[in-house]
């Protein structure tokens, strides 16, 4: 499914509007303790006319049916385009911690490293930072997420293929 370009997009936004908009489908993970599993996902990513885009994601479980069964996670912050195709992205997690993530849009494609990881002290997991790549391919979202904990070296932890909704 094509997009269709706001014509009052801001103009930082232009190397992500692409990705703008609500993308859905079901994703993938692995993870030491936890095993393999699947969840259905859905992501958002809006613009209120200013320099950045507000990025919204949820995971839920998944039934025997492959249906929606109880809320996973979710996490939500906003993405700040920079000058020469640089990408920042500030995201918060209810389990407590908050990410500053640096990166590149070449295209279709944006690719993100932590820079920061904060941990309340009530924090679930000593996550300690990660690796995402974002791609357009054939009109689909697809995304990975490597995580690191204090406990586990960088390794896979989700991915998913998303259809635009």
């Amino acid at each position: 499914m094509a997009f269709e370009l706001d014509p009052d997009l801001n103009q930082a936004l232009l190397p992500l509007a692409w990705i703008i908009g609500t993308w859905q489908g079901n994703g993938h993970g692995s993870w030491p303790g936890i095993g393999d599993f699947e969840f259905g996902q859905q992501i958002d990513f809006a613009t209120n006319g200013g320099p950045y885009l507000h990025y919204l994601s949820q995971t839920w479980t998944l039934d025997a049916a492959g249906q929606p069964d109880s809320s996973l996670t979710m996490e939500s912050g906003f993405w700040r385009p920079g000058e020469g195709g640089d990408l920042e992205v500030v995201l918060s997690d209810p389990e407590g911690w908050a990410e500053v993530w640096a990166g590149t849009v070449q295209g279709a494609k944006i690719e993100l490293t932590t820079d920061v990881v904060a941990r309340t002290t009530t924090s679930a997991l000593t996550y300690t930072g990660g690796h995402r790549l974002y791609g357009n391919v054939e009109g689909d979202l697809l995304w990975t997420f490597d995580r690191a904990t204090s406990d586990v070296e960088l390794q896979p932890y989700m991915w998913a293929r998303l259809a635009r909704a």
